[in-house]
């Protein structure tokens, strides 16, 4: 091995990081400037379960104060909403009798970014006012919007034994920002990759109270977001089925879930992997055992073939530098064994290595490449002009498009088979960057656009394996920098460069997450995911130093390299 790491010591680049909560507003609330959205898709809820949860507000919300104005039960409320324990019993208070029942506080979630305002409509009408970019909707979904949008709710009142009383208000609450970490807590329901090798996070948020977990089940039911549903991702739960007259309970570790009869006509094979996709859903739980309205299920043990969830990769970093190709181990770089040769006589300037390190997708000289562990020379497999770096996915498909041409997707086989990949992108898009998931189930496209920069996630529709289409797009908020480079982090979180003020921003997106900004340094060209979230991020800058980050900024890793690879 020879060595290439420069041992420099290290510098921090300061940036200044915030994190926002931005969300898309998915509710039936007249919103001003903003059309109204689905709001379908309500979950079944109970109360016998005993998953307890705490709730960390930083303040108790009290009920009516006696003698209150109109306006100020209208703002109590608001805070007292922040407190989801016993189905909003505190904000339930200051609702009229004939309107306590029918109020429903699981419809929508609306993230308040900035200050209201009040507007008197009349004596017995408020209309509270507030800027968001954020909602979450019934199903525990929350999308974003790049732009803050107005949100207006019209309360009315009456008097109710000489106090004003709440009669009509819009389903849902308000939270601010900083109180939705406290009272929401992020879960993910898992699905099947085509290949039943991975379970697939799908992100959802919901209020931190009992029956969280049913919740969690019920939804887990219905199947996957609509973008990763249409073959994406798959569920093993027969169509139809629901939760059982027992719900869920969780004992010791153990999840008891109860099902509806249409989960009786299963196969062993397929209540396993009911199974396996509840012990990921629910977390935490040593096992899960299964009933039909109250019958016990059988379920193998087949724990020997269980899906990988959230795959990891090696730890050291994949760099190409002095015609070597490889990880970077004590100063020293380590080649890909049957692989490291071929990318070199590829002449590469960017490479992506597949899970399993026996082959590597290769931006060469003359266009992308296959080395494969046992072939004798790289196998060019697309000499179309001008192509971004290739993705490499878990199928060991070879992904590549040319950068003015966005819409031109081909996935090629190991032995060059040419598979056009239906896309729906723009015929104007300039593709910057091109990444498929670790689990082979969706892919990034960073783009830049005549209407200004774009970043697009979709699901990767397959027929027996092959990968034929991209399913709905996703459009993911970003702001107006120039787009530089993207890369997965880990299965539910993307990360971006793009240039700003001569600065090179970095900026994490989740997918049915909130978004940071991870602050800036200078000349940043690529990014790379590692593992450990976002602390195994690494940037390669113009210079050649390679960047982790630390605290509010980036340091040198002391590592220089001419180009930094991808693991799948």
């Amino acid at each position: 091995m020879s060595r290439v790491v420069n041992a420099r010591g290290t510098r921090a680049r300061v940036g200044r990081p915030f994190s926002a909560l931005v969300f898309a507003l998915t509710s039936a609330l007249a919103l001003a400037a903003c059309g109204g959205l689905p709001t379908s898709g309500g979950v079944v809820a109970g109360s016998h379960i005993n998953d307890e949860v705490e709730l960390d507000i930083g303040f108790a919300p009290q009920g009516p104060v006696p003698g209150s104005a109109p306006v100020d039960i209208m703002q109590d409320f608001i805070l007292a909403a922040t407190n989801p324990q016993n189905d909003f019993a505190i904000a339930r208070q200051f609702l009229a009798s004939s309107f306590v029942s029918d109020w429903n506080p699981d419809e929508v979630v609306l993230i308040r970014t900035g200050s209201p305002s009040t507007t008197f409509v009349s004596e017995t009408a408020i209309d509270y006012s507030f800027p968001t970019t954020a909602s979450v909707g019934p199903d525990g979904r929350y999308l974003e919007v790049a732009e803050a949008e107005t949100a207006r709710r019209s309360f009315t009142f009456v008097q109710e034994a000489g106090e004003w009383r709440i009669d009509s208000a819009p389903p849902g609450i308000v939270l601010s920002a900083d109180s939705f970490d406290r009272v929401f807590t992020q879960r993910a329901l898992y699905f099947f990759d085509p290949s039943y090798q991975f379970l697939v996070p799908d992100i959802r948020w919901f209020p931190n109270r009992p029956g969280v977990n049913v919740r969690v089940a019920a939804l887990l039911l219905q199947g996957p977001a609509s973008w990763l549903s249409q073959g994406v991702l798959i569920s093993e739960f027969p169509e139809g089925t629901t939760l059982g007259d027992d719900l869920v309970s969780i004992d010791s570790g153990i999840a008891a879930v109860d099902l509806s009869e249409q989960a009786r006509e299963t196969s062993a094979e397929q209540r396993d992997r009911m199974r396996q996709q509840l012990s990921a859903s629910l977390g935490n739980v040593a096992s899960v055992v299964l009933s039909i309205n109250g019958a016990p299920l059988a379920v193998p043990d087949t724990s020997a073939g269980a899906a990988v969830v959230n795959p990891t990769v090696e730890p050291l970093l994949l760099v190409g530098s002095d015609n070597q190709f490889g990880f970077v181990s004590n100063n020293e770089i380590a080649p890909v064994t049957g692989v490291s040769s071929l990318v070199i006589d590829a002449d590469a300037r960017a490479v992506t290595l597949a899970r399993g390190k026996s082959a590597a997708a290769v931006l060469g000289a003359g266009g992308v490449f296959v080395a494969r562990s046992g072939a004798n020379q790289p196998l060019l497999v697309d000499r179309r002009a001008g192509l971004v770096v290739p993705s490499i996915d878990a199928s060991g498909f070879v992904w590549s498009a040319p950068e003015s041409r966005a819409s031109e997707v081909v996935a090629f086989d190991l032995d060059g088979g040419v598979h056009p990949v239906s896309t729906g992108l723009p015929a104007d898009a300039r593709l910057v960057s091109l990444d498929v998931s670790r689990d082979g189930t969706r892919v990034i496209m960073y783009l830049s656009t005549p209407s200004g920069p774009q970043l697009v996630v979709a699901g990767v529709v397959r027929q027996d394996l092959i990968p034929m289409a991209l399913g709905e797009l996703v459009f993911l908020p970003i702001g107006q920098g120039t787009p530089v480079d993207a890369a997965w982090v880990d299965d539910h979180t993307i990360v971006t460069l793009s240039v700003i003020d001569d600065l090179t921003s970095v900026t994490a997106y989740g997918l049915g997450g909130p978004h940071s900004d991870l602050g800036s340094l200078e000349g940043g060209r690529s990014i790379t995911g590692g593992n450990g979230g976002l602390d195994g991020v690494r940037v390669l800058a113009t210079d050649g130093d390679v960047f982790r980050s630390r605290g509010s900024g980036w340091q040198e890793t002391g590592i220089s390299a001419e180009f930094i690879g991808t693991q799948q």
